[in-house]
C-alpha cells in the first residue's frame, strides 16, 4: 500500500507540473486594454518575466523572437579572454563560500569614505544626480517616449526619496550583500559561456530570479515594489483604429507615478505597441554576428 500510495502521489505530481508548464505556453493576452495592462502588470509582481514576453508580444511574433534569439547564439563571437575572467572573477567573489563577509569588508572604506564627504553636498549631488538620470534617459535611443517619461517620474521619485542615511546604514548593506549573494548562486551561471548559451525562454527565468532578488533589496530599504505593482490603476486616454493610449498610475513612496504607454491590437488582443515595433524592426534587419 505505500508503495501503491507513492507512485499515485508521484503521478500527480506529474499530472499538476505538465498542468503548470501548459498554463505558462498558453498565456493568452486580454482582448481589452485595461486588462492587458493590469496582466502586465501583475506578471511583473511575479517575478515572471516569461509570461510577461509573452503578454507583450503576439504569439506568432513571440515565436519568431524565440527563432531569432537562437539564430543569435549561433553566430555570436565568443567570449574574449578577458571578458571570460571579468565574468569569473566577480561570480567567483559573488559566490564563494564566505562571500558576504568579504563584500562588506570592500564596502565599508567605500561608505566611510562617503560619509566623511557627503556633509553639505547632499542636495548638489541629488541635482548632479537628476541632471546624469535624465540626461541618460533621453539620450537612450532603445527607449519609446512613454517608457522615457516613466522613468523619469521614477528617477523624480526616488531622488526626493533617498537620504544619505540610506545609503550608509550597514546593517542595510550587510543584509543587501546577503540578497546579492543568494541571488547570485540561485541564478547559477558560474561562467560567461553559460550565460551566453541560455536561450531566450530560460534567460527570461533567469532574469525572473533577478528580479525577486532586487525587490527584496528594494524592501530592506522601505521600497515595496510589489505593493506598487498591486496598486496599478490604468485607464483609456484615446483610441486610434489598433492604437490605444494608457494612462497608467500607482503608488510609490508616497507619491504617485503617473505615464503612458501604447498598446496595439492584433487579432483582437492587445500587447504593448513598443515590444511589437521593436520586434519586427529586429526581425527585418539581416542576421550579424556584429549585433548578436
Amino acid at each position: 500500500m505505500p508503495r501503491f500510495l507513492s507512485r499515485v502521489a508521484l503521478i500527480l505530481l506529474c499530472l499538476s507540473l505538465l498542468g503548470l508548464n501548459a498554463c505558462r505556453r498558453d498565456v493568452v493576452a486580454p482582448g481589452d486594454p485595461v486588462a492587458a495592462v493590469k496582466g502586465l502588470a501583475d506578471a511583473i509582481r511575479d517575478n515572471d518575466l516569461v509570461r510577461y514576453s509573452r503578454l507583450s508580444l503576439p504569439p506568432e511574433l513571440h515565436a519568431k523572437m524565440e527563432r531569432r534569439w537562437s539564430d543569435r547564439l549561433k553566430v555570436a563571437p565568443a567570449p574574449t579572454e578577458e571578458q571570460r575572467k571579468d565574468y569569473a572573477r566577480w561570480m567567483a567573489r559573488l559566490t564563494a563560500p564566505d562571500a558576504e563577509a568579504k563584500l562588506y569588508k570592500s564596502l565599508d572604506p567605500k561608505l566611510k569614505k562617503f560619509e566623511s564627504e557627503v556633509g553639505t553636498q547632499w542636495p548638489l549631488m541629488q541635482a548632479t544626480a537628476g541632471i546624469f538620470v535624465n540626461g541618460l534617459i533621453q539620450t537612450n535611443s532603445k527607449l519609446s517616449q512613454g517608457e522615457k517619461a516613466h522613468a523619469k517620474a521614477l528617477g523624480e521619485v526616488f531622488l526626493a526619496w533617498l537620504k544619505p542615511q540610506m545609503i550608509t546604514d550597514r546593517a542595510h548593506a550587510r543584509q543587501a550583500i546577503a540578497v546579492v549573494v543568494e541571488t547570485a548562486r540561485e541564478i547559477e551561471l558560474p561562467t560567461l559561456e553559460d550565460s551566453r548559451r541560455l536561450e531566450m525562454i530560460p534567460a527570461l527565468e533567469k532574469g525572473g530570479i533577478a528580479l525577486a532578488g532586487l525587490k527584496r533589496i528594494g524592501r530592506l530599504y522601505g521600497v515595496d515594489a510589489d505593493a506598487a505593482l498591486a496598486g496599478v490603476q490604468t485607464r483609456v486616454k484615446a483610441v486610434d483604429g489598433d492604437i490605444a493610449t494608457m494612462v497608467v498610475t500607482y503608488p510609490l513612496l508616497g507619491r504617485k507615478v503617473e505615464f503612458e504607454i501604447e498598446l496595439i491590437r492584433r487579432d483582437g488582443r492587445w500587447y504593448r505597441a513598443d515590444a511589437v515595433r521593436e520586434a519586427e524592426r529586429e526581425l527585418a534587419l539581416p542576421l550579424s554576428a556584429k549585433g548578436a
